[in-house]
């Protein structure tokens, strides 16, 4: 084992044996190899047992890696450190245990479909409306509820408000017994239910206690309240808990992080040892100083600044664009002069954005330059869902012949037209030699259903026929819009309320700058813009020597390293998040998932902003996001395409004359387009009002036209959220 490349700081929390210890690990900073040099140096010089060692980490392929290094640093044989997730840990405890909390040990594991039937069974025993209360919903409130660590008999019901999640407490103990009887864990009860067992069972508690005499938990800043509480409930004998986390990287909060877990480690671990590891080995000290810059605004984070001996590096360039294309087109081109004249292969770059939806105008522009990429962590734009099920309804309008979009669509959203009854219709197809949608329209005079299902299927083949007869006016964007709102989508995904319907809403409101930026293009017809997604879809997987240039959230991105990256949408909006701007905890946590992004960077950071969007079909006008006016001028390059000086943005530091020579210059949006500008001023989401009541707000959402704009403004306590008519409100823009 060989310590000697580790530097001061890595060498004491290596070295650190007796008590609480909190690695504060900046990103790049070496994490993983203190933590396995930990382990080995426990091991080898301290003379810790290895099966007396527990590693907890988050993922399989972290958990993998520790293994391997450990064992590459030290010949063990025989026994070896507990190296696992959380999740791992917790069932390896309970198939021991489990029998003590009334379940058999060879209980089985749902995954969230058998979560989702099992709920819906339950609220049909407890005469509860899938149509009111959405399953998935009531689900993820369960699934708080458990991550908070908190059994039915700990909710008080009286202090919650009326709704969603009111429900799901008054279900929460349906759907467990229900588990029970199916002798059943879901996810989340894996670590609860090692909770429970470590918390009732005191002698069991004393028996891991006195078995794990040291205790490291890397990404501690991920954990939630449950996995804080295993942390204390098996430390409590020795007190040698090692915790390895970087509260600059907590961007998980809303699946449960909580980043007060780091934050309160010192109070809830008297005599804690701190460490920080503040020497980056990733990147640049340019790209450094701009992640820094940002992050640091934040109140609620331990002071830190990272720096390295690498070079001082290139500076930061933030490219202002025309709109998304504009944005897609120069991203292309510098990844294209990156590969061509640095050498850097396209799986050494990366483009990263705050959302999904984001990614379609990029495939777009990648695609037809020819350029291999691959979405992580996600699918493409074209196969989606949310895509391929609307998409469906347009190709039956064009296509009834297409018997495999009709099945796809026949019952989705759900309108109780049941799998026994299609079988039906699909064997008299078969045996007449019909398509599906005749065999259906047949099913009135044949009545191979039900009167109940029957009556559906008739609703359905009306629906089809209204969106064939708007088709046949000519209109795409106008079948578009029909499709989502006469087929229940737009209703369904509303009714859900969740992240992930959030998320299908804003892939919808792309899908409508799909159409019409193939309207612009030339491509006016449906079967035109149908072809042109179908290739999309289609595309294999290119297999380029040169790798795959790798496109995927900011979220997803953690971890990851690229000599390259690319963060686009940095508008307020975008990044910060519209949803964020009401929320002081939500904000913060934008600065950090900003600063994941700007350090997977090794070499080159590219930042880039629109001043327009296209969304839902609409032209909106955004504002560069607030958390470029914290990065400095010295370590950031400004550009812009084809802006004269009365069009530049106003945020900190000045615009250096890089204009891209190809690019067109700005035009005006259509008439009919929807413009923010108003005879009152210019609004956009982000965009900072003064009213003489309500005081400072943010604009979070715009409704109506020029002549009957409306604003969603978030003002401070005790105002909160305000509609107000532009007309009427006589707002100042700050």
């Amino acid at each position: 084992m060989n310590l000697e490349k580790l530097n001061p700081q890595q060498l004491l929390a290596v070295r650190h044996s007796q008590g609480p210890l909190m690695v504060v690990a900046g990103a790049g900073s070496g994490k993983t190899r203190v933590i396995t040099c930990r382990i080995a140096n426990l091991i080898k010089e301290e003379r810790v047992s290895p099966d007396s060692i527990l590693a907890i980490t988050f993922t399989n392929k972290a958990a993998g890696e520790m293994k391997e290094r450990v064992r590459n640093m030290l010949d063990l044989r025989g026994a070896s450190p507990w190296i696992s997730t959380f999740h791992s840990f917790c069932l390896r405890i309970l198939r021991m245990h489990i029998s003590e909390l009334g379940f058999s040990n060879d209980f089985a594991i749902y995954d969230s479909q058998d979560q989702l039937t099992l709920i819906k069974q339950c609220m049909k025993v407890a005469g509860i409306s899938a149509d009111a209360f959405p399953p998935k919903t009531l689900l993820g409130h369960i699934s708080s509820f458990k991550n908070d660590f908190l059994m039915p008999e700990d909710l008080r019901p009286a202090e919650m408000p009326f709704g969603n999640q009111l429900k799901a407490a008054g279900l929460y103990p349906v759907y467990q017994a229900a588990l029970k009887k199916n002798n059943a864990l879901d996810f989340d009860d894996l670590l609860i239910f090692a909770g429970r067992l470590f918390q009732e069972y005191p002698s069991l508690r004393a028996r891991y206690n006195e078995k794990f005499q040291h205790i490291l938990v890397d990404e501690f800043q991920d954990t939630n309240a449950v996995q804080y509480k295993l942390v204390r409930l098996l430390s409590q004998s020795h007190n040698n808990i090692c915790v390895v986390g970087d509260d600059d990287q907590s961007i998980y909060r809303w699946r449960g992080a909580n980043i007060e877990n780091i934050l309160k480690f010192e109070s809830d671990y008297p005599g804690t040892t701190v460490i920080k590891l503040e020497e980056n080995y990733r990147s640049t000290q340019n790209i450094l100083n701009a992640a820094g810059s940002v992050v640091k605004e934040n109140r609620n984070r331990k002071d830190k600044t990272l720096w390295t001996q690498n070079e001082t590096g290139a500076p930061v360039l933030c490219y202002r664009a025309r709109d998304e294309t504009d944005e897609s087109e120069f991203v292309c081109e510098k990844i294209q002069e990156l590969n061509r004249d640095d050498g850097f292969s396209f799986n050494d770059m990366a483009v990263l954005y705050r959302t999904n939806a984001q990614s379609r105008v990029l495939e777009d522009v990648l695609r037809r330059n020819g350029l291999p990429y691959q979405v992580i962590g996600g699918l493409r734009f074209y196969e989606r869902k949310e895509i391929k099920d609307v998409l469906a309804y347009m190709r039956v309008v064009l296509n009834p012949n297409d018997s495999v979009s009709l099945k796809r669509i026949i019952n989705v959203p759900v309108r109780g037209i049941g799998k026994t009854s299609l079988e039906k219709v699909e064997e008299y197809c078969q045996e007449k030699g019909v398509t599906l949608l005749e065999g259906l329209r047949d099913n009135g005079q044949t009545r191979l259903t039900a009167p109940a299902a029957g009556k559906k299927i008739a609703q359905f083949l009306q629906i089809i026929d209204d969106l064939g007869a708007i088709f046949r006016q000519g209109d795409p964007l106008e079948l578009l819009t029909e499709v989502i709102d006469r087929s229940g989508y737009g209703e369904m995904l509303k009714k859900e309320n969740t992240r992930e319907s959030k998320g299908r809403v804003e892939n919808l409101n792309e899908l409508f700058s799909a159409v019409e930026q193939s309207i612009e293009n030339g491509e006016g017809s449906l079967q035109e813009f149908l072809d042109s997604a179908a290739l999309v879809a289609d595309l294999d997987n290119l297999d380029d020597e040169r790798g795959v240039l790798p496109l995927m959230t900011l979220h997803t991105c953690k971890g990851l390293e690229f000599s390259s990256v690319f963060v686009v949408g940095m508008e307020n909006g975008l990044l910060p998040h519209a949803s964020s701007m009401s929320d002081p905890e939500e904000y913060e946590e934008e600065r950090r998932l900003c600063y994941v992004g700007f350090t997977r960077a090794r070499k080159k950071l590219f930042i880039t902003h629109a001043r327009q969007r296209r969304i839902y079909g609409n032209i909106f006008n955004y504002q560069p996001s607030d958390f470029l006016l914290s990065i400095p001028d010295e370590v950031m390059i400004r550009e812009s395409s084809g802006f004269s000086s009365e069009t530049a943005p106003r945020f900190g530091g000045r615009f250096h004359g890089g204009s891209r020579d190809a690019a067109p210059s700005y035009q005006k949006p259509r008439d009919d387009a929807y413009s923010i500008g108003t005879k009152d001023g210019a609004y956009s989401i982000g965009t900072k009002v003064l009213h003489a009541k309500f005081g400072s707000g943010i604009v979070l959402n715009l409704s109506g036209g020029e002549e009957n704009l409306s604003l969603e403004v978030f003002f401070k306590a005790p105002h909160g959220k305000k509609k107000l008519s532009v007309s009427h409100a006589n707002l100042i823009v700050l």
